[in-house]
């Protein structure tokens, strides 16, 4: 059976793919940087960073995501190292946190930009 985390990610994907966002990469890590990006996306013209998050009800209220800003941002700046995309293209940092309800349903909070202001373009 796969551990909840690999599960919230997949709940991840099928729910920014319902919202038109474009899957790029998902649980993407390299050897230089601590930590792991659970998905990156585009959205419209937008690449988006996205921390997965999940908890059992139990276990209280929603997490506040597994990475440090600057943990984050490194990872981003290492992926788009690997995968520069064509031209100015803004980049986003979101956060989708779930609480697990039952076996088939989840509590989900997408937070969108949850860095802040909308980051510098990536050239």
């Amino acid at each position: 059976m796969k551990n909840l985390h690999e599960r919230a990610v997949e709940a991840a994907i099928r729910f920014v793919e319902r919202k038109g966002y474009e899957v790029l990469d998902r649980n993407w890590s390299c050897e230089s940087v601590a930590g792991r990006l659970d998905l990156v996306a585009m959205d419209e013209d937008a690449i988006v960073f996205i921390d997965v998050t999940a908890a059992n009800r139990e276990e209280g209220g929603f997490s506040e995501g597994n990475l440090t800003r600057e943990q984050f941002e490194l990872l981003a700046a290492t992926w788009l190292e690997g995968y520069p995309p064509e031209g100015d293209v803004p980049v986003r940092f979101d956060g989708i946190d779930m609480i697990v309800v039952n076996a088939g349903r989840a509590l989900l909070r997408h937070h969108i930009n949850k860095l802040g202001s909308l980051a510098e373009s990536f050239a």
